[in-house]
């Protein structure tokens, strides 16, 4: 006759508690992993009639000792689409905006994304993006932390390059 062993109910109880609290002070590491890059001022345009791309723009803040890149903007939400790291570049007098695999961001440093600049693209949006409300964004960065953002849509105003 074979034998069964049986967990006291105290002992997995115990036991729960214990892997709850140790999921707990992982979760707070990755807080605190991801209070390393501060996210400022960002916005992105309504899109213009008929077009299916746009642009958000902003400030990453790198507060830690480490450099830290961002790899990978996705759209989330109701709002899908495409979500891709540029930069615009002068190539003998003509603006060009190129995909770029990741943005930089030094230790202690601050890089902004901005008109004529590094920026992150929004392209192939199935609906039109109306000034007044919000694009939900989640960006990840390389060292595996994310920073989720309600990115702000506002109107076009007229500006020097870009977008």
């Amino acid at each position: 006759m074979k034998r069964q062993a049986k967990l006291s109910p105290i002992f997995l109880a115990l036991t729960l508690w214990l892997g709850a609290l140790h999921c707990s002070d992982a979760a707070k590491q990755d807080n605190a992993q991801n209070n390393a890059i501060e996210a400022k001022d960002f916005y992105a345009f309504a899109t213009i009639d008929g077009s299916n791309i746009s642009a958000a723009f902003g400030t990453l803040s790198n507060t830690s000792e480490q450099p830290i890149a961002l790899q990978k903007v996705i759209i989330k939400g109701k709002i899908k689409g495409v979500a891709e790291l540029h930069q615009t570049t002068n190539d003998n007098g003509m603006m060009k905006m190129l995909p770029v695999d990741s943005i930089a961001i030094p230790a202690k440093q601050s890089v902004e994304l901005a008109p004529g600049g590094l920026h992150i693209m929004l392209i192939n949006l199935p609906k039109p993006l109306e000034a007044g409300k919000t694009i939900a964004l989640k960006l990840t960065f390389d060292d595996g932390t994310t920073l989720d953002l309600q990115v702000p849509i506002q109107a076009r105003q007229a500006h020097k390059g870009g977008h």
